[in-house]
């Protein structure tokens, strides 16, 4: 049962992809006034709601591929993961169940093989490219922990440790399970970052550092590679990403 500021999972979605980053960035055609009602509808819902309505996204995100352009699943991305909704920060609030944060940030790597894979290398014709500069769309996913909150989750392990396993999990599983360089580069820039902060900061966690290198060397090995996402891995192994 919602009202009319408690917006449905479909009322929602449609907001994240269609207007959400328009309105963050205040760039919205129908002027402040309405930005400003949207706003405090989608991003004045309850955490519990919010943290149901990601996972929901998540887990079966393969209808966005058909219902929204490249241009709006870039922008929703940098929405959704970004400084614009703040989301994920609200998911992670310590007044949601443990068990349910669990399941939403395990629900990211279904985002990633169900609708970034098939979008990203232009929908999947050019998988080995780096596209980061040149295609929105790779552009964002390639950015996601990068973007706001995603990261800090196996940064920052003392924030909330019941997290730390399953983003890493995220991490390793798009490398093992994605194709399109935009999804495994994606996977890489987070690893960089994340290792940078545990080997070289005074307060890092070794034994994280070491799982992540150890995710990378892995991904290493593998003879389906383009040279340059090879490179940018060994950059990544050393927490040398930008």
């Amino acid at each position: 049962m919602t009202d009319e500021l408690t917006p449905t999972f479909d009322e929602w979605v449609t907001y994240c992809f269609t207007q959400g980053q328009d309105d963050f960035s205040g760039t919205s055609p129908d002027g402040d006034e309405a930005a400003n009602a949207r706003t405090e509808k989608f991003l004045g819902m309850s955490p519990l709601l919010l943290t149901t309505y990601l996972t929901q996204l998540f887990e079966s995100p393969s209808f966005v591929a058909k219902r929204y352009t490249d241009k709006q699943i870039a922008q929703a991305t940098w929405f959704i993961f970004g400084h614009g909704s703040c989301y994920i920060g609200d998911m992670r609030r310590g007044d949601i169940p443990p068990e349910l944060q669990v399941r939403c940030v395990r629900s990211i790597t279904t985002l990633y093989t169900d609708l970034f894979d098939r979008v990203c290398g232009r929908h999947g014709t050019d998988p080995d490219s780096d596209l980061r500069d040149s295609v929105e769309v790779d552009c964002a996913v390639y950015m996601m922990w990068d973007m706001d909150h995603l990261e800090g989750m196996v940064m920052f392990p003392e924030k909330g440790p019941h997290l730390v396993a399953p983003g890493i999990e995220v991490l390793e599983h798009v490398l093992l399970r994605c194709r399109t360089s935009a999804c495994r580069g994606s996977a890489l820039h987070g690893i960089g970052h994340i290792y940078g902060i545990h080997s070289y900061s005074g307060h890092g966690d070794k034994a994280i550092a070491a799982r992540l290198r150890a995710i990378v060397d892995a991904f290493m090995d593998r003879d389906d590679l383009p040279e340059w996402l090879r490179e940018y891995a060994a950059h990544a192994r050393e927490g040398a990403v930008q």
